[in-house]
């Protein structure tokens, strides 16, 4: 699979094993800031890798709640000077908070302002399957052969599209956990994908944010290569998400 244009950057340095070292050109995933616009007003700096910003851009106003799918009626990304702009054209004029900082790629909650701000309400999520063991152990077994810029540089996370019986069907990557799923649930969303017809997994832990982000779409299942924190748990039993996390042995289910 091809690396997406400027998703990383080869950089000279020295493989080190046993009884001598040698040059080596290694790929290095790139990280630089995002604007994220609505109508040409800013809201938020991301940092982020600049592939798939129509996805991020998408996904970060459907996953942050600030406007439906409905309306919105475009998106452009570009670059700038020292980094790109992703502007997303709204049919209605939505209040939007701007943030005070920028939100780091391992951070979603950078430049939160208040408290209440970090834990928005949440409906009840449909779950109209079953989750079974083999597929997500399927699905954790054929990721890596889905992730090309992980492979070059070793350093971006997966989140993944997946049918209920464990089978890839979309992939997106990222330096940041929560911009990776942003940009999976911008790309479902701008193909009209059912969101309560597969499950997400994700080459990550399992943080709160990434509980909040799906069950604001409707996804009823988040597995990741690591275990919940204790307010992810929370959040996803109050919500209805069925959370599950690779173990040494075999896979846990958290219902």
């Amino acid at each position: 699979m091809a690396l997406p244009d400027g998703a990383s950057v080869p950089v000279a340095g020295r493989l080190v094993v046993s009884g001598g070292s040698s040059s080596v050109v290694w790929q290095i995933a790139t990280e630089v800031p995002v604007a994220l616009m609505f109508n040409s007003e800013p809201h938020a700096v991301m940092m982020a890798t600049p592939a798939d910003l129509e996805d991020f851009a998408v996904g970060f106003t459907l996953s942050e709640g600030l406007a439906p799918l409905a309306a919105i009626r475009g998106v452009i990304a570009f670059p700038g000077d020292d980094g790109w702009t992703a502007d997303v054209a709204l049919s209605i004029e939505v209040p939007v908070r701007r943030r005070a900082m920028e939100g780091r790629s391992g951070c979603g909650l950078c430049g939160v302002e208040e408290i209440a701000q970090v834990l928005r309400p949440m409906g009840k999520v449909e779950r109209r399957f079953v989750l079974e063991p083999q597929a997500v152990l399927k699905a954790f077994a054929a990721l890596p052969d889905h992730q090309p810029m992980n492979a070059a540089s070793h350093s971006v996370h997966g989140a993944a599209w997946v049918s209920p019986a464990g089978d890839i069907l979309l992939v997106r990557e990222d330096v940041g956990r929560h911009n990776a799923l942003d940009k999976l649930i911008g790309a479902l969303a701008r193909r009209r994908e059912d969101f309560g017809s597969g499950f997400v997994a994700m080459t990550s832990r399992c943080s709160f944010e990434l509980v909040q982000k799906a069950a604001s779409l409707g996804v009823a299942y988040l597995v990741t290569l690591s275990a919940p924190t204790s307010l992810a748990l929370s959040l996803a039993r109050e919500a209805g998400v069925g959370l599950a996390a690779r173990a040494r042995d075999g896979l846990v289910l958290f219902d």
